[in-house]
């Protein structure tokens, strides 16, 4: 199989162009370019066409294909496989380092090529069950951040009215009805401020349905996806979290253990070392990592510990460490376990260290 590098600008591309000489550096294992766009007089790449892009493709003979996994890649992706083509995609963080010279497509072609073949892990291709999973995911994960935000943003404008509302989104459903009364009977209020503020209340029910009825299509989803029904027998996962383990793991030989899986969501110790000393300087801070996925991750971790029947590992680890650091180990051992489930096409086995 030749080696090629593509060098894809994916974010700069509708549906028939794609601009900006997005391809216009592909390089094979010596360095030379082995296509490019035309340029006019001034040097000024012009847009070219999707099909122009994959007829260049369609006409050789299979090869393997590097793309920094930005937006769009996975749909270019799946196009070039389907062709007989082997797309290994990769993070543009991890890509970064191994760019040298300015900034430009023929560099950033040859800093590919170089961090495919020196280890850098890649990113799956996603099938069309898990790209669907995935989506309806963000979607949720979004309507929920938008719909926490308009309860603390009513919970605040009340507070200036002297209606001070429960901390919990529990408290604040049962006693949101009865604190719009209030304010009403109180007076010294708009009426169009009261109007505005029930208008406001009524987009937050409406989210809460429709975040009920997204856990409801994210469940039916994942129940055709592999491993869903594995993932569920696992001690403190619920539907939506076997639902984002199907995703992360559709394809867990991309992690060479279950250490590695538990440091790319952050679950993990870094260690920075130099002369022959290594010191551990803790667990990537949020902005570092998959924090959304090691929240969740945490939230397991938790109620493992409030299960009645603890096993011996967890109650000897929370009775050894401060408690937030005793939920990120057993976080950590549910992500291994986890990722050889995956690996192995196994369901959960009771394993001392989660149960009893």
């Amino acid at each position: 199989m030749a080696e090629v590098i593509l060098r894809l600008d994916v974010t700069n591309h509708t549906s028939d162009d794609i601009y900006d000489g997005s391809w216009n550096h592909a390089v094979d294992k010596t360095n030379e370019a082995i296509c490019a766009q035309k340029a006019d007089k001034d040097n000024h790449v012009g847009s070219t066409k999707c099909r122009e892009f994959l007829d260049f493709f369609r006409n050789r003979s299979k090869c393997l294909i590097g793309m920094e996994a930005c937006g769009a890649s996975q749909d270019w992706a799946r196009k070039l496989e389907a062709m007989g083509h082997e797309v290994h995609l990769m993070s543009p963080k991890a890509v970064k380092p191994f760019v040298s010279g300015q900034k430009n497509d023929h560099n950033d072609a040859i800093g590919i090529y170089k961090a495919m073949f020196n280890g850098v892990r890649r990113v799956p291709v996603k099938s069309t069950e898990i790209r669907d999973l995935q989506t309806l995911r963000r979607i949720r994960s979004q309507v929920a951040k938008d719909r926490i935000k308009e309860i603390n943003h009513v919970r605040g404008l009340l507070a200036e009215y002297g209606i001070v509302m429960g901390r919990s989104v529990a408290a604040f459903n049962k006693g949101i009805s009865s604190a719009l009364v209030n304010l009403k009977e109180r007076g010294g209020v708009s009426p169009l401020v009261a109007e505005e503020l029930r208008t406001t209340v009524e987009s937050i029910k409406t989210k809460t349905e429709r975040q009920k009825r997204l856990d409801r299509e994210i469940e039916q989803l994942a129940r055709g996806c592999k491993n869903y029904e594995n993932f569920l027998k696992t001690p403190g996962v619920g539907p939506f979290t076997a639902a984002m383990l199907c995703v992360l793991l559709c394809d867990p030989d991309i992690f060479a253990n279950g250490r590695q899986f538990a440091a790319y969501i952050g679950l993990a110790p870094r260690s920075r070392g130099s002369g022959g000393k290594n010191v551990v300087i803790g667990i990537p801070s949020k902005f570092n990592c998959d924090s959304e996925s090691r929240a969740v991750f945490v939230e397991c971790a938790q109620a493992l510990t409030r299960y009645k029947n603890k096993s011996p590992w967890i109650e000897g680890i929370l009775r050894r460490k401060p408690k937030k650091v005793a939920v990120i180990a057993i976080a950590n051992k549910l992500a291994r376990q986890v990722w050889a489930m995956a690996n192995k096409g196994e369901s959960f086995k009771q394993m001392t260290i989660l149960t009893a």
